[in-house]
């Protein structure tokens, strides 16, 4: 009976054994050419005019991309953040940013599902997300390009109620936004023009004592359309770049940016040089509200979209003095009729301890558009994967 019993434990081992096997083999084969990428970002930022205002964050960013096979790749995209520690109070927010599949077939390629919005009228730190379609379809010289998303939700709006409103707010969003553009490169020539539109104009979560912020920015939003058109230029060592985004609005507001930027690089030292000018009725180009957007032209805390028919340029210059240590300074000149002359300085170190991983100091000071003083610093740490 003994015997019986071992021998029933033996076999039942190695049926597990066998089934593990099995299940590890079936595992692998399901995640062969997975790929994972993202990063963790810890920042400590301070605003020196007020020693009581600093914030810790921390963000974590998770895509992962699996083949489903020869043609169609699954993508999902998680970000737990920005966590935000201020003042004792602590929030924390997880999305995930992307779940959608990227279809391959006669060299054009379309995603379906919830994606990061192609065209620049959007942040482009990928905060906004859109549930929709994209196709680039090759034709010829040119890639053509077409998007069409039911909803997008605003991260610029998103972020301002989460962080001001004290009632049931809960941020806005836009509906059906479709978008086309046409993307080409000429050798040392490239060219992209987009155009967007948004048709149901927005939908907004009312109450609190945010509401009123929250639907002034929904105004700008609602029935808009907008275009972009961005040249760019090698010429030598340097890239020449001439940029327009136009946006208006039910409110017959037209706001907007073009602006002309020179970059290069001679042996240690990048450099650049910009000139910005915004519209009558403002400097916004993006459909969200962000200002993070390709579009604009910004600093650490200055940036063009939030200014009225204003001009400014800026310049900067880094220089890698190591192969682990960079250093750079960068400085912003603006006016305008509409408020107050603004400037600002920043400094910034970098410090890459390998690859992918580093740590950076940056401290900006200057004049704001209501002529006062601000003095910020940020200490950020990064692992990339």
């Amino acid at each position: 009976m003994k015997k019986m019993i071992k021998m029933s434990l033996v076999a039942a081992v190695a049926v597990a054994g066998l089934n593990t096997t099995a299940s590890a083999a079936n595992l692998e084969e399901a995640i062969k050419g997975t790929t994972v990428s993202g990063y963790v970002r810890y920042r400590l930022e301070t605003d020196h005019e007020n020693e009581t205002d600093v914030n810790e964050k921390a963000k974590a960013v998770v895509k992962v991309s699996t083949p489903v096979n020869d043609m169609v790749t699954a993508n999902v995209k998680v970000v737990a953040g920005e966590s935000e520690t201020q003042n004792v109070d602590t929030k924390a927010d997880l999305n995930v940013n992307e779940a959608n599949f990227v279809i391959k077939a006669a060299g054009a390629t379309v995603i379906a599902g919830l994606q990061t919005s192609q065209s620049p009228f959007f942040a482009n730190n990928g905060d906004t997300r859109s549930h929709g379609i994209t196709a680039l379809v090759p034709a010829g010289p040119v890639t053509l390009a077409g998007a069409y998303y039911m909803t997008t939700t605003a991260g610029g709006l998103a972020k301002l109620s989460s962080a001001n409103a004290t009632g049931d707010a809960k941020g806005a969003m836009t509906n059906d936004v479709g978008a086309i553009g046409v993307l080409g490169d000429f050798g040392a020539v490239s060219v992209k023009a987009w155009y967007a539109a948004v048709e149901d104009g927005s939908e907004l979560a009312n109450g609190g004592s945010n509401a009123a912020a929250l639907n002034a920015h929904a105004d700008l939003i609602e029935d808009a359309s907008a275009y972009s058109l961005d040249l760019s230029v090698k010429a030598g060592p340097a890239n020449i770049q001439l940029m327009t985004t136009q946006v208006s609005t039910k409110n017959t507001k037209d706001t907007g940016l073009t602006k002309l930027v020179v970059t290069g690089k001679a042996d240690t030292i990048s450099y650049m040089a910009a000139y910005a000018q915004t519209n009558e009725d403002g400097g916004r180009t993006t459909l969200d509200g962000d200002s993070d957007a390709i579009s604009d032209l910004g600093l650490h805390v200055l940036n063009m979209q939030k200014t009225i028919d204003a001009t400014a340029f800026a310049v900067s210059g880094k220089i890698q003095a190591t192969e682990q240590i960079c250093a750079s300074l960068t400085y912003l000149d603006g006016s305008s009729d509409a408020h107050a002359d603004f400037n600002e300085l920043d400094l910034k170190v970098g410090y890459k301890m390998s690859k992918n991983f580093g740590a950076s100091v940056i401290y900006g000071m200057g004049e704001d558009t209501d002529a006062a003083d601000f003095a910020e610093s940020r200490i950020e740490v990064k692992y990339t994967f």
